[in-house]
């Protein structure tokens, strides 16, 4: 992870906010659309970090919905893990934004 997070080139600052995400999985032939809950933790123009409670595969494209303030609503963003590993009893994942 430290090698991951040294590679960044956008600053990211504190969030800490939940936020909804969708995952698709694919089991039994079957595709489906699992929505979950995270922490995020940091973002930044290129990419935030988040604390899951369910593992993320690196390579795996998820939908989050950040929170916009202002209009109270929240803005879908496609984002690819980057890097995921456990930590206490949840999971860190670092997100890189798909433009």
């Amino acid at each position: 992870m430290a090698q991951e997070m040294g590679k960044r080139s956008k600053v990211r600052r504190a969030f800490n906010r939940a936020v909804p995400f969708e995952m698709l999985t694919v089991e039994s032939n079957q595709v489906e659309n699992i929505q979950q809950k995270a922490l995020c933790l940091d973002i930044s123009e290129g990419g935030l970090g988040l604390s899951a409670g369910v593992p993320l595969k690196r390579s795996q494209v998820v939908k989050v919905f950040l929170p916009v303030q202002k209009v109270r609503t929240s803005l879908p963003v496609f984002a690819e893990v980057v890097w995921s590993e456990p930590s206490n009893g949840s999971f860190r994942v670092g997100l890189r934004i798909l433009q």
